[in-house]
């Protein structure tokens, strides 16, 4: 299904062994990507066996409002981005979009395919994306090959999982005031964790797509955006931010509303008791992958 969308990738029988650090340069061929780099991303440290440093997976390029992958689809791979800004979606039966979350670099997208065995969310680019094609049966094959795959199922698939489980407890918790400060103070904490600005960048998703993820209104995301400007705490200018104060913008989150919904959510969750969603998918996806080792 995606001869059209990408180079295939090569193969060469002059390799060494080769060490990853997670801070690894990454390259800027974008037709393909290997192993390494994907490794150096979610910080996995791989020691490739000679023969096998490059294995390779494709790259395709996505252009703004280009889908990558639709709800319903057969699950086959999981997509890291490596570049720009997508949206997943669902949509209701009367067709109404709800905004799930907005992968960038380094996030995985269709995590949620490998349960089901079916994609669960449309996953849409913002701007010019790169993503990177991991056909699952392929990753999970190489688990018996390479050492420390496995532990880079896992990453992949917590730190998808961690981030929503996070932001479903924050945005269920929060005033919608509140929440608009958690989401830019999440995106400032996730651009600097890549070396970017924490303090200056630009929305790529509209008020309205932002709106629709925090479950709060078009006019309420304005209305909170031009409130944190007014008291000094950032600048806007269409969907250019700089913040000016983070600690201000952190103390909208301390409210004695809440720490009381805090306290009780996290009364909740010891009464439960039980493994997250994220470690048991998680590690059924590991188990799967010994098997097809």
């Amino acid at each position: 299904m995606y001869d059209s969308d990408f180079a295939n990738s090569g193969s060469s029988d002059h390799a060494v062994s080769l060490p990853v650090s997670p801070y690894a340069a990454v390259s800027h061929n974008w037709a393909v990507v290997g192993l390494c780099e994907i490794a150096a991303m979610f910080g996995v440290p791989i020691d490739v066996p000679a023969g096998m440093a490059h294995v390779e997976f494709p790259v395709r390029r996505l252009q703004p409002g280009e889908t990558l992958c639709r709800a319903g689809d057969e699950f086959e791979a999981l997509y890291v981005v490596r570049s720009g800004f997508l949206k997943t979606v669902s949509l209701d039966g009367a067709g109404n979009e709800q905004v799930l979350a907005f992968p960038m670099r380094g996030d995985a997208i269709g995590v949620d395919g490998f349960d089901q065995g079916y994609y669960t969310a449309d996953a849409i680019a913002l701007d010019t994306c790169h993503v990177i094609i991991v056909p699952f049966v392929r990753i999970a094959g190489l688990g018996s090959r390479i050492p420390g795959i496995e532990r880079l199922i896992y990453s992949i698939f917590n730190r998808e999982l961690v981030h929503r489980q996070s932001m479903v407890r924050l945005l269920g918790m929060l005033n919608a005031e509140a929440r608009v400060a958690a989401f830019l103070l999440d995106l400032s904490e996730r651009f600097g964790r890549l070396g970017c600005s924490k303090s200056s960048f630009v929305l790529r998703m509209t008020r309205q797509e932002l709106g629709s993820y925090l479950g709060i209104k078009l006019e309420t995301v304005s209305r909170a955006l031009s409130a944190f400007a007014a008291s000094g705490i950032m600048e806007v200018s269409r969907r250019e931010v700089v913040l000016s104060d983070v600690e201000g913008l952190r103390r909208k989150l301390e409210s004695p509303a809440a720490a009381k919904d805090l306290a009780r959510h996290i009364s909740h969750q010891s009464a439960v008791g039980s493994m997250p969603a994220s470690a048991r998918v998680a590690s059924r996806a590991v188990s799967w992958s010994r098997l097809a080792a």
